[in-house]
């Protein structure tokens, strides 16, 4: 009788670590996903102010008549 009864707190109190395991990871899983979310963001808005900084007129010089514009 004992047997039976140590058995079923030792079962129940495995199925609640369990329950409890499995929320822990779905927080972790979820909150993953959202930093992972707002660091694609910043990496996009980063990319558009590399692209408006490059974009600038730069003049060379080839022998002393000709002029070329070179865009970068």
């Amino acid at each position: 009788m004992q047997f039976i009864i140590f058995s079923v707190i030792i079962y129940i109190t495995f199925m609640l670590f369990v329950k409890t395991y499995k929320e822990i990871k779905e927080d972790q899983n979820k909150e993953l996903i959202k930093n992972m979310e707002e660091y694609a963001k910043k990496e996009k808005i980063k990319q558009q102010k590399s692209k408006v900084l490059v974009k600038r007129k730069i003049t060379k010089t080839r022998n002393k008549k000709e002029s070329i514009n070179v865009y970068s």
